[in-house]
Order: C-alpha cells, then sequence, then structure tokens
C-alpha cells in the first residue's frame, strides 16, 4: 500500500493554517460563518462569491471549472466545503418540468461534479476533505413542498458516500452536515411560523451558523482522517439517527 502524507495533526481546528480551502456558496447561508471560521483558523482561502476580503475570488464558470479555477489560483486545495443555494419551496405538482430540472441539477449535479473534480487532485496528493451541507430533507423525505430539493439531496448524499470510499484509501474524506431550520432560513418567517417550528425542536431554539462553522472545522481537519462517509446531523434533535 503506499503511503499517505497528512499534515500535522498538532494543527487540528486551532491550526489549519497554509491549508487551501474552497468555499462554494460562501456569501449566503451559514457561508459567510464558515468562511470567516476557516478564516480564523489559518486557512488559505478561494471563495466563489463575495465571502472574505482575504479570499481568492473564483468566477464560478461551470461546476468543474470553478474547482480547477480554485486550485490553479491557490496552488492546491486540501478543503471543499459546498454550502448550500436558495431554493423556493413549491408544491411538487405545481412545479414546471424546468423548474424541477433546475432543482435536481443545481443541488446533485453541479454539486457532485464539484465534489469529483476536488477528489481527483486530492486523491492524486494524497489528502483532503470534502464536506458538503446537505438537509434534513434529504433523510427523512416527509416535508411538503420540498420533493426535487429533498430527492436531490438523498442522491448527494449516496453520493457522497461512494465517494468516501473510493477514496479513503488516498487520505481523502468526504462527509456531509445535515441542517433544519438554521436562523438565515427562519429569519424572513413570519413569527407565528417561527413559534410553532420552534416548539418542533428539543432544544427549543433554531440552529446558529457559527455551530455549523464549528463542525466544518472539525470535518476538516487532520483529527478527522477516521471519519468519512458520515452526515452529521445539526437539528437540535429534532431528527436523529
Amino acid at each position: 500500500m503506499n503511503s499517505i502524507s497528512t499534515p500535522d495533526a498538532g494543527t487540528a481546528t486551532a491550526g489549519l493554517q497554509g491549508h487551501r480551502a474552497l468555499i462554494i456558496g460562501a456569501d449566503h447561508g451559514v457561508g459567510p460563518a464558515v468562511v470567516a471560521a476557516l478564516a480564523q483558523a489559518g486557512a488559505r482561502l478561494a471563495v466563489d462569491g463575495a465571502g472574505s476580503a482575504d479570499a481568492i475570488g473564483v468566477v464560478e464558470l461551470d461546476p468543474v471549472a470553478t474547482v480547477e479555477a480554485a486550485i490553479a489560483a491557490a496552488g492546491g486545495l486540501e478543503i471543499l466545503v459546498l454550502c448550500p443555494p436558495p431554493v423556493k419551496n413549491k408544491p411538487v405538482l405545481e412545479m414546471t418540468p424546468e423548474e424541477l430540472r433546475s432543482v435536481v441539477e443545481s443541488e446533485l449535479t453541479v454539486a457532485a461534479l464539484q465534489m469529483q473534480a476536488a477528489a481527483k487532485f486530492m486523491s492524486a496528493n494524497g489528502y483532503g476533505r470534502i464536506i458538503a451541507f446537505l438537509s434534513m430533507s434529504g433523510k427523512a423525505g416527509v416535508h411538503h413542498m420540498v420533493a426535487p430539493y429533498a430527492a436531490a439531496k438523498g442522491g448527494l448524499l449516496t453520493f457522497m458516500r461512494v465517494l468516501a470510499a473510493e477514496t479513503a484509501a488516498d487520505g481523502v474524506t468526504v462527509n456531509g452536515i445535515a441542517t433544519a431550520l438554521f436562523e438565515p432560513q427562519t429569519a424572513t418567517m413570519p413569527q407565528d411560523k417561527q413559534d410553532r417550528l420552534r416548539d418542533q425542536i428539543p432544544v427549543g431554539r433554531f440552529g446558529r451558523s457559527e455551530e455549523a462553522a464549528q463542525a466544518v472545522l472539525y470535518l476538516a481537519s487532520p483529527l478527522a482522517g477516521f471519519v468519512t462517509g458520515e452526515c452529521l446531523n445539526l437539528s437540535g434533535g429534532r431528527f436523529m439517527d
């Protein structure tokens, strides 16, 4: 078996200094918090949006070109984080074929191509961390008005696990974070709806972006090398498995 070179485990979450990270979706949802946490930990950042004044900006061309441009700009890549774009919910029977295809394309096909492109480079270099934000909808599949979104996220979860198995021996880990009802998502909801949904969460509140960012820091660290193909639930106890 080929030997695998890994960064010093002692650098972990307190020191991702020099690790090159690409954050897709850096300017929405939990993206800004992820950018801030990785920057504070010492990572060198490339983003596809206005995520940080200190980050390398990457124009999103096509999925593979975006990853390749980040690798070229930074001279390499150790960490890829995919943050979900906002999606408008709509009853499945009211969706046009074009709307359905668009959701599946953005949430599954584009993300899978980006993960594949990063994994190719990381596997060849013997180290990498790929982290994709998923959704509890993709695991539970019982929410109204999210059929194509849930299907796409469920498909991405399966893709992630197969990719994890195929790249594990190369020092690459591939993991997901499934979120449910985080503050960026609920901020624009009517107060009565917020109250109703909050009552369904055992911890009694919505998730915070900073909590998602801390999960990314762990999964992105050298100390998470024995964790791959997993999907961490960040749901405040609303969903457990």
